[in-house]
Order: structure tokens, then sequence, then C-alpha cells
């Protein structure tokens, strides 16, 4: 196995700039969309690699879905932009700041808090709900900051911090239904499966919501920063460097964990402590089959199908077609092997020489 530390970009089908720290990033068939923290938002073509339109707004940039346009929150707004031309069809004002954004048929759902200062807190928080011109339907307050939003059965599931902790579930009707965790530990992130989702909470545990059925699951004792599902396996991973696979293994690397993917062959783990790390796990056992280097912090690793977008805090965007990924490696580790073989000759050579 070759740990030889190599530049991750080394492996991209391209790489592109997005000039500020990236902040959201997503993907589908055709297209790669990034938006930053200072606002710009910019669509390239995956065939090509080629920028199609860049746009800037007050940023940052919160969270942004594709559907048959770009919806995405940006400070204390949400835009609708074409997905053609890049121009901005409508944009309505939100209390306070701007969080996550599910989009469901017609209807587009949107969350946002407010902050108190003098207490270092959030006080309160609204989901919107608008149709797809961009018009109000409902507007519900809750206390709690939301940090995971997905529609599941009909209802939207909402992550929350404290005081109250645990998930609310908001009905057609805007009946408002409060489930506490185990713990009752706040929620700093989630993810949704095929049947469910996850909820990653701070004090290392995870609320696993599988087909109505609830699961407690103590992974760690550290918070946890990274979660990934495929609709047979989740991976989540600490502040501590720890990843916990539902294989049945757990690991330690180096570090904060940042960002976990899960692709046909390896599992994708970024860590960061002195310097970035990328970490292809085997996802039999864990173990560490390739590491790789990177100057910046990675912020987000999106995947679709074989398609694998990874930005990074200065807003490098590297794109990468998992398909051709091995190939790329051994290709590229034949040629490390080939100059180390060169410059050993010419060591003896010159060794003769003297």
């Amino acid at each position: 196995m070759n740990m030889q530390m190599r530049p991750i970009e080394d492996l991209a089908s391209f790489v592109r700039d997005l000039d500020s720290e990236c902040t959201t990033l997503n993907i589908n068939q055709n297209y790669l969309v990034a938006g930053s923290k200072l606002g710009r938002i910019k669509l390239w073509e995956i065939n090509t690699g080629q920028v199609k339109w860049s746009l800037d707004v007050d940023g940052p940039i919160s969270d942004l879905e594709i559907a048959e346009r770009i919806y995405l929150t940006a400070s204390a707004d949400l835009h609708a932009i074409d997905i053609e031309s890049g121009s901005l069809e409508w944009s309505r004002n939100i209390e306070g700041s701007s969080d996550l954004i599910e989009i469901d048929e017609d209807i587009i759902f949107v969350t946002s808090s407010l902050y108190e200062i003098e207490i270092q807190d959030y006080t309160e928080s609204t989901l919107f709900k608008f149709n797809k011109k961009g018009e109000l339907i409902e507007s519900i307050n809750f206390e709690e900051k939301p940090w995971f939003m997905k529609k599941h059965n009909e209802k939207i599931v909402l992550g929350i911090g404290r005081p109250r902790c645990g998930f609310l579930t908001i009905d057609n009707e805007n009946k408002i239904l409060h489930t506490q965790t185990k713990g009752n530990s706040p929620v700093n992130m989630g993810i949704k499966t095929s049947n469910g989702f996850i909820l990653g909470h701070s004090d290392g545990t995870i609320t696993k919501m599988n087909s109505g059925e609830y699961e407690y699951i103590q992974c760690g004792n550290d918070s946890i920063t990274a979660m990934f599902s495929t609709n047979i396996s989740w991976q989540v991973g600490d502040s501590n460097g720890w990843i916990f696979s539902s294989y049945g293994w757990k690991v330690e690397l180096d570090g904060k964990v940042s960002s976990i993917v899960e692709t046909e062959d390896y599992i994708w783990v970024s860590t960061i402590s002195e310097n970035t790390t990328i970490h292809l796990l085997d996802k039999e056992n864990g173990s560490v089959k390739y590491k790789f280097s990177h100057n910046n912090e990675i912020q987000i690793m999106k995947l679709l199908h074989y398609n694998l977008a990874i930005s990074d805090e200065e807003g490098k965007i590297m794109f990468f077609d998992t398909r051709t990924l091995n190939k790329r490696i051994k290709s590229k580790s034949d040629s490390d092997q080939n100059i180390d073989r060169r410059n050993l000759l010419k060591k003896r050579l010159r060794a003769l020489r003297e």
C-alpha cells in the first residue's frame, strides 16, 4: 500500500475557484453549483467543467437546492434563480438569518433564526412555507434553532438545539409535535436515509429513525461533526477523529472529522488537525487504503451516483469521477514509483563516479 501523501487535486477531473469560502455545494446530473460566504453563486457544467454563469447576492449563502430552478437562502433572503441563464427570478426577505431550505413538489420550506448578542444564543426560529411563485403560504414560530430539516412521511422533520433538543415534526395542518431524544443532547446535524433519518448529537450519540422505529446509539463521547448514509449503511465522525460505521467497525484518525462520503469503492473521510488529510478507507474494516493532502480545510463533500464534488475554506471546488479514480490512483502511484527508481539509479551512478 502506497501511503505517500499526495495532493488530492492530482486525482480531480477538474478544479475550479469560487473566490471565497464555500458554504454550500450541490450537484445534479448536469451541473455543479456552489455558494460562498461572500454571496457568490457559480454553476459549472459537469461534462466540460466550464462555468455557465456566476451571480452575486448578499451573503453568506446558507443553503441551496436544485430543482427546476435553483433555490437558495442567503443572509435574510430566499432567492429563485433560472438554472440556464443564472438570472434572478425573484427574491423574498425573511425575518432573521436564513438557514435551511427544503423543496417538496410545489412548496419551498425555509427556516430562519434570530440571534441575541446579549445572551449569545438563538431565541426564536421560524419555518416559512412559500409556493414556487415566491408567495408566502404560512409561517410557524418555535423557540429552538434547527440544524437539520427534511420532509419525511408527509411531515417536516426539524432537528433542534437547546432548550428542548430532540426534533420537531410539523404536519400539513401545521401541528407541531416535539420528540425528546435519549440523553436530551442538542442536535448538531442530520441526514436523510431511504427509510427515515439520522440525527447527530453533541454528546456523541446518534438518533436513528427507520420506518417509524427509533434507535439511540452511543458512538463516542465527542460531538458528531460529519455524517453520511447510503441505502444500506451509515458512517459518522466526531470532533476527536473517530469514525463509526454501521459495518461494525470504528477507527481513530488524526484531528476533527469534517466530512464523509461513501463511494462504490471507498469511504472518503476528511480530517483537520495541523493539516488537512483526506483518507480513503476500506469498507470492510476501516483500514486506510490511501491518504492525500490538501492545503486548506475541507468544508463539504457532495456525492451523486459516480460524481463527487469537494470544496474548501478558500473556495476551491474539486470534481471527481469515481469510476476512473482507481485508474488515476494507480497511474499516479506508478509514476511516483518510476520517479523514485530513476532518482535511486541516478544516486547509484553518482556514487560510482565518485
